[in-house]
């Protein structure tokens, strides 16, 4: 009978046999192996390991429009206390970069977390082995590298100025608060260069002298009516106006042009605005505004047959600006207008629940386009410039639903409108009330100017010509 282990032993020679060649292994080390450097796992504070630190740079990459670009300049991966960052490094050369990723390796462990917070807010200016930069010089050279992969080509750049397609544009962002700015070049490095320094300026001295000082692209939509939709917009891009200076109207020696005033809190989008309108044949801006206060003050004193007003003016938010407006001057018809930082935020910003949507595209220099047939008349009541609007909007757009009541519901204010929409639904006086927030006899007094205004004696005429408008 054989012995339990006499079967089992074949199954155990190979692995005496590994074990025999793994000792052997450790024991005699191959000639190819001896002539290797010794390269340490861990880096040295005291003394630069040059194939240590040349080992560990890599060009980083970032990929735009699904094309993968590699940057030009070396990067490190330093780990430290259970964090890593990725440090850009401002030398060409490999054995630079290299001693240059020593030295911030030692400025982070050495002095602790202090030196961390610092290197945070920008590039290590110390590097005393490196070629001497400037402060000026490293801090250039990091931003560069920061903001050329973010350069950008806008559209419709064409519609005013045809030979500037190629020039970049950025999006700088700071506080919540985010622009895209022309950078006047179609040279990449240029163009880094004008985005680090729209930057810098945007953090030391805030968003207010940045704009004064630099060309922001907004897209600017005119809000012809709501209910349906029916707006035009375009892409304007601000340039600072100078100290003192009106705009010039420049068909100012026209027949009867028409006169409009902009009531705008920005002063670049203000002279941006009355510079379009002066642009359009017909048209004369040569008032400006920068709140309704001024506006009250000085529509009166003034042959102003419309009024563009911001729809967030800080006074006067939303449309009451433009009802205040109404009250002081009944003659002057008005049109409310929303600033945007690029179309697609315009687009989300669109209102639902309504008939219909219309937005159409104009150059800057046509952005009074849908009151065109109004020129010449020397004025333009509120009631004749719905229809125009009306008129303009079925040419572009036959199937846009009818309005037999335009005229008459030109005339509401935006409160009665509210008053109106909320008839519509049903509401009774004490429901409208508690939704608006006003008494009881103040909406009692909105249904009485509605069926004035509206020639009707119903609150069901009135509901009815809501719904066909």
């Amino acid at each position: 009978m054989a012995s339990p282990t006499s079967d089992a032993e074949p199954l155990l020679a190979p692995f005496h046999l590994r074990l025999y060649l793994f000792l052997v292994s450790k024991q005699r080390p191959s000639k190819s192996t001896s002539r290797r450097p010794v390269v340490s796992s861990k880096p040295s504070l005291t003394g630069f390991q040059a194939v240590y630190w040349r080992r560990r740079l890599f060009k980083n990459t970032f990929t735009r429009a699904g094309q993968r670009t590699a940057l030009s300049g070396w990067s490190v991966k330093i780990q430290h206390q259970g964090r890593r960052r990725t440090f850009s490094l401002t030398a060409a050369n490999r054995a630079t970069a290299a001693r240059e990723a020593w030295q911030i390796y030692r400025k982070i462990v050495a002095p602790g977390r202090g030196a961390i917070a610092r290197l945070r807010t920008g590039i290590n200016s110390e590097l005393a082995s490196l070629p001497p930069k400037t402060p000026r010089e490293l801090r250039v050279v990091k931003d560069a590298a920061y903001w050329q992969p973010r350069l950008l080509h806008r559209k419709y750049l064409e519609l005013t100025h045809a030979d500037a397609t190629e020039e970049f544009s950025v999006r700088v962002e700071h506080a919540g608060t985010s622009y895209y700015f022309r950078l006047g070049t179609s040279n990449a490095e240029r163009a880094a260069a004008q985005a680090a320094s729209i930057h810098r300026m945007v953090t030391r001295q805030g968003w207010e002298a940045a704009n004064e000082r630099f060309r922001r692209e907004l897209t600017v939509a005119f809000r012809w009516a709501d209910n349906p939709v029916a707006w035009t917009y375009t892409t304007i891009h601000t340039h600072a106006p100078a100290l003192h200076e009106p705009p010039v109207a420049a068909f100012a020696s026209q027949t009867q042009p028409l006169n409009v005033a902009v009531v705008e809190s920005d002063a670049g989008i203000r002279h941006t605005l009355a510079g379009s309108i002066n642009g359009q044949a017909g048209f004369c801006c040569g008032t400006t505004f920068a709140n309704v206060t001024e506006a009250i003050q000085g529509i009166r004193r003034r042959p102003i047959q419309l009024v563009l007003a911001n729809h967030s003016l800080a006074d006067k938010p939303g449309t009451e600006g433009l009802d205040t407006l109404k009250s002081v001057a009944p003659g002057v018809a008005s049109l409310r207008y929303s600033v945007y930082e690029d179309s697609d935020q315009l687009f989300a910003s669109v209102p639902g629940g309504v008939a219909g949507y219309l937005l159409k595209r104009t150059p800057p220099n046509k952005i009074l386009e849908p009151v065109a047939d109004t020129l010449g008349k020397g004025k333009l009541p509120g009631a004749e410039m719905a229809v125009c609007v009306q008129q303009y909007f079925r040419r572009v757009l036959p199937p846009l639903p009818d309005s037999g009541g335009i005229q008459a519901m030109s005339q509401l204010t935006h409160r009665e409108h509210e008053v109106l929409a909320l008839l519509s639904k049903g509401y009774l006086d004490k429901e409208i009330a508690d939704a608006l927030r006003i008494s009881i006899w103040t909406v009692h007094g909105h249904v009485k100017n509605i069926f004035e205004k509206l020639n009707v004696h119903s609150r069901t005429g009135a509901v009815v010509m809501f719904l066909q408008k």
